[in-house]
């Protein structure tokens, strides 16, 4: 049973915890081996510091105008292109490391004699992954969303 008094959200956040990457709920790998992730709680002091970042550069791109009725199709999708980068920017702050990610540029992607490299994990890399590849910021929402992921277990006896 865990302990109410005991729990700290905080103190796990800054713990951190590994995603083993998914796509479409299917998990990925590399060579039979999970492709993971190390992300820092949104709770963490990273995790706060990173979030007012966000919510800051959001509000300056905006320049006050964030309301859809009044914005054109153009201004809508330039708005979500901003908020898709400002998310990539975001966990890019959060990850910590990762595993067995693999990368093919852009320019390459559809070409089959192409393979993928592995990817050194950097933050220059994190936001160059994250930014390009948005299909991994969903999965991303639901595992820092989950504080299960980093909730770690007090039991009292």
């Amino acid at each position: 049973m865990t302990a109410f008094a005991r729990i700290n959200t905080r103190r796990d956040a800054e713990q951190g915890a590994t995603w083993h990457v998914e796509f479409d709920g299917e998990p990925l790998f590399h060579n039979e081996e999970a492709i993971e992730m190390d992300f820092l709680g949104l709770e963490s002091d990273a995790g706060r510091r990173a979030a007012a970042a966000m919510v800051r550069k959001l509000d300056k791109k905006s320049k006050g105008k964030r309301k859809s009725a009044t914005m054109s199709v153009q201004e809508m999708i330039d708005a979500a292109g901003d908020s898709e980068l400002a998310r990539a920017e975001f966990y890019s702050k959060l990850c910590t490391g990762w595993r067995r990610v693999t990368y093919i540029e852009d320019a390459d992607i559809d070409n089959p004699g192409v393979q993928p490299e592995l990817m050194e994990f950097s933050k220059e890399n994190a936001l160059k992954l994250f930014s390009t590849r948005i299909w991994l910021l969903e999965g991303i929402d639901g595992f820092l969303a989950d504080k299960s992921n980093f909730t770690r277990e007090i039991v009292t006896s």
